[in-house]
């Protein structure tokens, strides 16, 4: 309903004729605004070519300055984050009055781009500050060409513009209708970070290498299953905090929208696209793994954006304007975001052209267009059984990748202490003792002409032991081994890794009741290393301990206990 003030004018009142003027120029101007609201004096208008918001302030001819900035200010307060622009008109005033009213009332941050115009007593329009409206310019030139709107005509055009408001409110409560596919992604990423904390003190990212998490070098090896399974892991709680933020923003409108099985396989599909991108790089560099569900979410944000650009007549024009204005902010933040230290930049890519790439030719195909929809879950105007097939392998590829990781790599075991057995270096005529994890996983690899026999594999295993015997032609005597030891503890001590981050000094310690040496090292990678050198006899053995930073604390001191049991087989 109109209220009559907005309409009543005295005879002569040329503020009020011009107001009414201008109104209808906005209305049937080319850029064809839409009446959202008319009272007292205040008339809110919507643009129908561009997304903006328009408030029409009708003041007194002789209001003062705080006058007019107190009608201004609940409306300026009343803008939100991510909204379209706002602009304020005030009709009527001083010109000296209306200016500083608009100059105070603009904040100094503003939520949304603003412009601040004023339509003074004498008939001239001024942008006074923000944001200029070409469309306000093109109505103020045409107000001697048109005519007021009578109350009959600016009912009309309340009630057009109420019937569109409702019918975009009715749209907005069918997408937030569907979250049920979004609550379990997020119930499935906390639960399994829960999980990986939950095998004790310092073993975190151990626990994140055993549940799946993504690297180039395991993927080559065949275990695929990460690429999925990686999509649920993080690396602490403030990741996941804000990887579940995004989803719950981004996810219940796209899943809304496509329907819960479509939007299942386009998340499914981007946390791939992500982690094939990632292990593509993570190939080439040796030690490299990730974890997270950026990936997906950056599938679903340029979801969005394919929407807002190509919407395949999945929304109503009304609100594919606004979408377009907000769709483009977010990816540039994120893609700054994504080029510190430590992101995953390429995962991001790879998940976001598969989310883009899906939303903008074959997933909303068949879809009901949103307002024709009868209630929030008819999004197919039919049964599907190819689409459900396609929704149900895609979610249980992402349950079993997650199962086939936990089973292989067994993180459960990783507070367990290590248990020993004996075991024989090949040919050379050496055993030791090793950690039976260790002992199930060891090769041999030429090195610089030795044979190097390596036990374990980082960060498959929380340490990998690399052993290297070199024979002498015969038995040493106890003064050969003193100074032997003495050239090998001078020689650790300057010949430090390249990588080096910190080291401690080379000592004479013994271990096992033999004289060896042992010197301690941090890489930069901050993997730790112990060298030692013991002497058998006839042979010199070189065994180096690499270990994770967060081992578990079971695995304590072991490089210790393994140096201790080398003897002669």
């Amino acid at each position: 309903m109109v209220e009559q003030p907005f309409m009543d004018r005295a005879p002569g009142d040329e503020t009020a004729d011009r107001r009414d003027r201008l109104l209808a120029a906005l209305l049937h101007g080319p850029d064809a605004f839409v009446l959202l609201g008319c009272d007292a004096g205040v008339a809110e208008l919507f643009g129908g070519a561009a997304p903006l918001r328009l408030a029409l302030v009708t003041v007194a001819g002789d209001a003062s300055a705080d006058q007019i900035r107190a009608r201004l200010e609940p409306l300026v307060k009343a803008v939100r984050p991510g909204g379209p622009p706002a602009h304020f008109v005030v009709v009527g005033g001083g010109a000296a009055a209306g200016r500083a009213a608009l100059a105070k009332a603009a904040p100094l941050v503003q939520p949304v781009r603003m412009g601040f115009h004023h339509l003074d007593a004498a008939g001239a329009l001024t942008r006074v500050k923000g944001s200029a409206l070409p469309a306000l310019d093109e109505a103020y030139g045409r107000l001697a060409e048109v005519g007021p709107l009578g109350p009959d005509a600016l009912a009309e055009a309340l009630a057009k513009g109420q019937a569109l408001a409702r019918q975009e409110r009715a749209i907005v409560d069918r997408l937030a209708g569907s979250r049920r596919v979004t609550a379990t992604l997020v119930i499935a990423c906390a639960a399994l970070l829960a999980v990986s904390y939950a095998f004790g003190p310092g073993t975190h990212d151990a626990a994140l290498w055993r549940m799946g998490a993504n690297s180039g070098e395991a993927v080559r090896r065949g275990e695929l299953y990460r690429l999925l399974a990686s999509a649920f892991l993080h690396a602490d709680p403030v990741h996941l905090f804000v990887n579940m933020l995004a989803l719950w923003s981004l996810g219940p409108m796209l899943e809304a929208l496509l329907g819960p099985r479509r939007f299942l396989l386009l998340y499914g599909a981007s946390a791939l696209g992500g982690s094939i991108a990632s292990a593509s790089a993570g190939a080439l560099i040796e030690g490299r793994w990730g974890v997270g569900a950026s990936g997906a979410i950056w599938g679903l944000m340029t979801a969005g954006i394919g929407i807002a650009l190509r919407p395949q007549g999945l929304l109503p024009a009304a609100m594919i304007a606004p979408m377009r204005s907000r769709a483009w902010w977010p990816l540039g933040l994120n893609l700054a975001y994504s080029l510190l230290p430590g992101i995953d930049l390429l995962a991001h890519l790879g998940g976001g052209i598969v989310g883009f790439a899906l939303v903008v030719t074959v997933l909303p195909r068949g879809l009901t267009p949103v307002e024709q929809r009868e209630r929030a879950s008819s999004a197919e105007p039919r049964p599907r059984p190819l689409l459900t097939a396609a929704a149900a392998l895609m979610g249980a590829a992402m349950a079993l990748s997650v199962v086939v990781a936990l089973a292989a790599g067994r993180p459960w075991v990783l507070g367990a202490p290590p248990t020993l057995t004996r075991t024989a270096v090949a040919d050379t005529g050496v055993a030791l003792d090793v950690p039976e994890a260790l002992a199930s996983a060891a090769f041999v690899e030429e090195m610089d002409g030795l044979r190097t026999h390596m036990y374990g594999r980082l960060p498959d295993t929380p340490m990998m032991f690399l052993l290297t015997v070199h024979p002498f032609e015969g038995e040493l005597t106890p003064g050969e081994v003193d100074e032997l030891l003495e050239r090998e503890r001078k020689a650790l001590e300057e010949q430090r890794p390249a990588d080096v981050a910190a080291s401690g000094p080379a000592t004479r310690v013994t271990l096992g009741g033999r004289p060896a040496v042992r010197a301690r090292n941090e890489l930069k990678n901050g993997v730790q290393l112990v060298s030692y050198v013991v002497v058998l006899e006839d042979r010199e053995v070189l065994l180096q301990a690499f270990s994770m930073k967060d081992r578990p604390a079971s695995w304590n001191g072991i490089e210790d206990k393994v140096a201790a049991t080398i003897r002669r087989q």
